[in-house]
């Protein structure tokens, strides 16, 4: 069953935190010039190579613990998120996206998530609407907190809404369990790089006039029958009914998409999906349908996945250098969560100099 948006949202505001760079701009330059910092992360002796990693950059007592850790990268993106924008922002809600209980990230050993995001709130001094909460969904989290918001936004009970999410794969458990499923990055095998990221966008309801980077024009989520920890390979079906629920709440043709944004990490069953859904999905002839793959730059950052293909995207409509001005960003979680959001450029900005955009907008090629 799949699900997508009622309504239109404008992005006001952006905020990351990623191995390659400590704010929006400079991890989306990073991403642009596919510029990596994967490094050794654990040793292991000969002749095994060493595990790699993306890992942020940060001074010892920042990384005293998980939990500290990543409070302190999600209060670095949020601060960024939170700049003023030109506009009164009102009852702000924050939906914090947060790793799948399955994978008992160490950060959440000693506090429950959602004593984690108010503290959050407290950290920064930010009063977060009552109706603030996390998403415990991973990679796809951030189209199921985009739902959420939705039906906040409906009921009139907030004025804008921070959604995004905060992970490390840089952990001894995260890193066993990889390892033990042979998920990891290793020469001869296929595999991930493991990183960390926070990454947000916040967002208000969509408006002809205002303050936005970018817009978000539909979202959908859908559920993938044979998740990567079953029995079976993904014949790409969830992603491919979230593809086309994202479409449909944006009222879009497929064969008007001119940029894929994917979370396809390395691992084999990432690749054999996003290879399936897109012979499903992507139906139009075209010369060629650009893709951009942010984890090989940042590594497989979890459920901060999400919300950085949307910092990614809305950053390239902005700057006028994405192929065109419609992208699809499309994310899966290990335990079956599939999500994809359909960005466009901001009403209110100027038509950007995209390569195609004489052709898209009527002007002939």
């Amino acid at each position: 069953m799949s699900k997508g948006m009622s309504q239109t949202l404008d992005i006001v505001m952006t905020g990351a935190v990623t191995s390659v760079g400590l704010d929006a701009a400079q991890t989306c330059a990073a991403i642009r010039t596919g510029l990596a910092r994967f490094a050794a992360v654990r040793p292991q002796p000969p002749p095994e190579e060493p595990v790699l990693g993306a890992a942020v950059p940060a001074r010892r007592h920042v990384k005293s613990t998980p939990t500290v850790w990543l409070a302190n990268l999600a209060a670095r993106a949020l601060r960024e998120c939170l700049r003023p924008s030109g506009e009164r922002g009102g009852k702000v809600a924050l939906l914090l996206v947060v790793p799948e209980p399955a994978r008992r990230h160490p950060a959440f050993d000693t506090i429950d998530p959602e004593s984690f995001r108010a503290s959050l709130g407290k950290y920064l001094g930010q009063d977060f609407h009552e109706r603030s909460c996390t998403v415990p969904a991973g990679h796809a989290g951030t189209q199921q907190a985009l739902a959420l918001a939705d039906q906040l936004f409906s009921a009139r009970a907030i004025d804008e809404c921070i959604i995004g999410g905060v992970d490390s794969l840089l952990n001894d458990r995260d890193l066993e369990r990889l390892a033990a499923a042979h998920r990891l990055a290793r020469p001869g095998s296929n595999g991930s790089v493991p990183g960390e990221a926070a990454a947000f966008v916040r967002v208000r309801p969509a408006a002809p006039k205002g303050v936005a980077i970018a817009r978000i024009l539909g979202s959908g989520i859908a559920q993938e029958p044979d998740p990567i920890d079953g029995e079976r390979w993904s014949q790409g079906r969830g992603l491919e009914a979230a593809l086309a629920a994202a479409a449909a709440a944006a009222s879009v043709p497929e064969s008007g998409l001119s940029l894929r944004i994917s979370d396809m990490n390395g691992e084999r069953y990432k690749a054999w999906e996003t290879v399936l859904s897109e012979f499903r999905y992507y139906r139009t002839q075209r010369p060629a349908l650009p893709t951009w793959y942010p984890a090989e730059t940042v590594g497989d950052v979890g459920a901060a996945s999400g919300a950085l293909q949307l910092v990614v995207a809305a950053t390239a409509m902005a700057r006028g250098y994405a192929p065109g001005p419609l992208a699809m960003c499309e994310t899966g979680s290990d335990a079956g969560l599939r999500g994809a959001s359909v960005v466009g450029p901001a009403a209110s900005a100027p038509i950007p100099p995209f390569p195609s955009v004489r052709a898209w907008f009527g002007g002939g090629a």
